[in-house]
């Protein structure tokens, strides 16, 4: 019995490895479509605009003149810009590497779907407002992180 199970488990295996390989391949495409849909890009174009930078350093730093925001919201979208497209293919494989094919297309159904645009024309300025809300504390934090890896490097 042994002898003749292990051949075919060997020929079983060998079969599902085009299929493995297929799958991938088909995951790939559903991810690279989802990245590639009008509303990611819409979501992409919208969280690394100007208005975004700007919106995320006056509640970082609501010291800043308007004209300096502006500069720093130029300059951000500008450097935001040059590294897109190395962000999309990190979207591509880290998406590859966590989700199936079927929770891929179940997102692309969703994303299609009315409420799934309204969703995410909705995600920036969701981010945007509740990082304006905790702006105080995340800045106290990094201090209070910053002070406390200066304080333990030292120590060593």
């Amino acid at each position: 019995m042994i002898r003749t199970a292990l051949p075919l488990a060997c020929a079983l295996s060998l079969l599902a490895v085009p299929a493995l390989a297929q799958d991938e391949d088909a995951l790939r495409e559903a991810v690279e479509r989802y990245v590639d849909s009008p509303m990611q890009q819409r979501m992409m174009d919208e969280m690394l605009s100007a208005d975004a930078m700007i919106q995320q350093m006056q509640a970082m730093m609501p010291q800043l003149t308007d004209t300096q925001l502006e500069v720093v919201g130029r300059i951000g979208a500008e450097e935001m810009a040059a590294i897109r497209p190395a962000m999309e293919e990190a979207m591509v494989e880290a998406a590859v590497d966590t989700f199936s094919l079927p929770e891929m297309l179940a997102l692309e159904a969703f994303y299609e779907t009315e409420e799934g645009a309204a969703v995410m024309s909705k995600m920036q300025p969701f981010m945007a407002a509740t990082f304006a809300m905790i702006a105080p504390e995340m800045q106290a934090a990094q201090m209070r992180i910053g002070q406390r890896v200066m304080t333990e490097l030292s120590e060593q």
